[in-house]
């Protein structure tokens, strides 16, 4: 999703790829993009315990608070 994120914004501003992701970090509250180890270590905590259920984690950087 985020290289889809990177190419539409390159296509549509004309920036780099690079100047289209720090855009994207800037963005976020902690400066950087979430890593896919960061989601599955949220996924990997729900599904090891069996006392969490039905539960919505936000693993966004901190966006819904800002």
């Amino acid at each position: 999703m985020t290289a889809t994120t990177i190419g539409n914004i390159v296509a549509k501003t004309g920036r780099t790829t690079g100047q289209a992701r720090s855009a994207l970090e800037a963005r976020q509250p902690i400066g950087r993009l979430i890593r896919p180890e960061e989601v599955a270590d949220a996924v990997w905590f729900c599904v090891a315990s069996e006392a969490i259920t039905g539960q919505a984690i936000n693993v966004d950087g901190g966006t819904v608070q800002s």
